[in-house]
């Protein structure tokens, strides 16, 4: 019986940059958890979301992103050291499927999980070819998505402001309608249970599915990128690979800094709104790069025993992801739907909330591991993974 990976066999590395990169992601989901992402912002809350789309928004998923796809080689490597096949990551995608949708059908319309189930399937495609080509299929399918699929009409909009010589607002605006946002607002703050979530599946479930599953390009891609430095042994081994996560880090600030100054430009003069498809394309493409080099930082920065020591208390957070990410969730829409919050917390209020729930989650995850081998959560998709499979069963062929 094979299962997550437990004590000398984890990548304490991977965890800890796990741990690190539910953080952001926590703080990217608040806005909408909270219902501040229809609001305009002004004062500290315009400085805050400035700060977010430098160095935050767009940045963390991606990272995610990248450790499923090298979570998937580490698994497969493994499954087949015991016997298994292809078959058993797929039951694997469809309990985590399975998972996903119930929390995007019953609680929330940011759900991530779905689109990782059904991306996830193709992944086996690219895992018997060679290292260099899924490393040029990730970066074909992730740059493709975001240039073209965002790039283009951040192009566009920019070209017509240049030669009408100023912003035409038909172009740009809010990412929400006015209708869409007091549709938001009226649910969350009058609707009962059974009536919000009517609603919810009516207004919500599939536009943002379908909204998910426009992305599939960049976050196969990012997978394909995590399969590649799985195989290639970037995080097994950093101290062998210094140089290059260096180049990688390098190369990473190079490329970020010109679409960072492009990002604080836009807000210097009040544009991000009117520009907000200019301002959509720079967030993610600056996320793009930026994420290489938060990973390249964080691994080089657990090279050293010291910073390893100082970063250990993220290792039971990050062991326990599907567990945390769930529970943020949990805990938020008894906030702002039971307590009839949404609408009423400013995106600063709700960035300290989120420093607050984040360490409270840290400490859990400590007094949980020290108990039991996996999380809650993880200890179910395993159950459901893993069944009473011997390794002939979970063969597929």
């Amino acid at each position: 019986m094979i299962g997550p990976s437990t004590g000398n066999e984890r990548i304490i590395a991977l965890d800890i940059i796990r741990g690190f990169a539910l953080l952001g992601i926590f703080l990217v989901n608040m806005p909408t958890f909270s219902g501040s992402e229809f609001a305009v912002y002004h004062g500290a809350d315009r400085w805050l979301r400035l700060l977010f789309d430098l160095f935050v928004q767009g940045k963390f998923y991606l990272i995610f992103s990248f450790l499923f796809g090298l979570g998937f080689y580490i698994f497969m490597s493994r499954a087949e050291l015991k016997g298994y096949g292809p078959g058993l990551f797929r039951r694997r995608l469809i309990a985590l499927l399975l998972i996903g949708f119930l929390h995007l059908a019953f609680f929330w319309r940011g759900d991530i999980l779905t689109l990782y189930a059904i991306t996830g399937f193709l992944l086996p495609v690219f895992y018997r070819m060679k290292t260099e080509t899924v490393r040029k299929w990730g970066l074909l399918l992730a740059l493709s998505y975001l240039l073209l699929i965002l790039g283009l009409p951040a192009l566009i909009v920019a070209l017509v402001a240049y030669a009408k010589g100023g912003i035409d607002p038909s172009l740009g605006g809010p990412l929400y309608t006015e209708a869409e946002a007091a549709a938001s607002l009226h649910a969350f703050r009058t609707l009962s249970w059974p009536d919000w979530l009517a609603w919810h599946w009516r207004s919500e479930v599939w536009d943002s599915l379908s909204s998910q599953l426009s992305m599939l390009p960049v976050v196969l891609g990012m997978f394909l990128l995590g399969l590649a430095a799985g195989r290639s042994g970037l995080l097994h081994d950093v101290s062998a690979h210094r140089e290059r996560w260096r180049k990688i880090r390098s190369r990473g600030l190079a490329l970020s800094l010109p679409l960072l100054a492009a990002i604080a430009a836009i807000y210097a003069i009040g544009a991000e709104t009117d520009l907000s498809l200019v301002t959509f394309f720079l967030v993610y493409m600056s996320g793009f790069t930026l994420a290489f080099v938060y990973i390249a930082c964080l691994a080089l920065l657990l090279e050293n025993p010291l910073w390893q020591r100082r970063l250990r208390f993220l290792q039971p957070y990050g062991r326990m992801a599907l567990t945390n990410y769930l529970s943020q969730t949990v805990l938020c829409v008894v906030l702002f739907l039971g307590f009839r919050l949404y609408g009423q917390v400013s995106l600063w209020q709700g960035t300290l909330l989120c420093l607050v729930i984040y360490p409270l989650q840290i400490a859990f995850s400590a007094f949980w591991l020290k108990r039991f081998r996996y999380g809650p959560v993880e200890w179910l998709w395993r159950k459901w993974t893993y069944g009473r499979l011997s390794p002939g069963r979970g063969q597929s062929r």
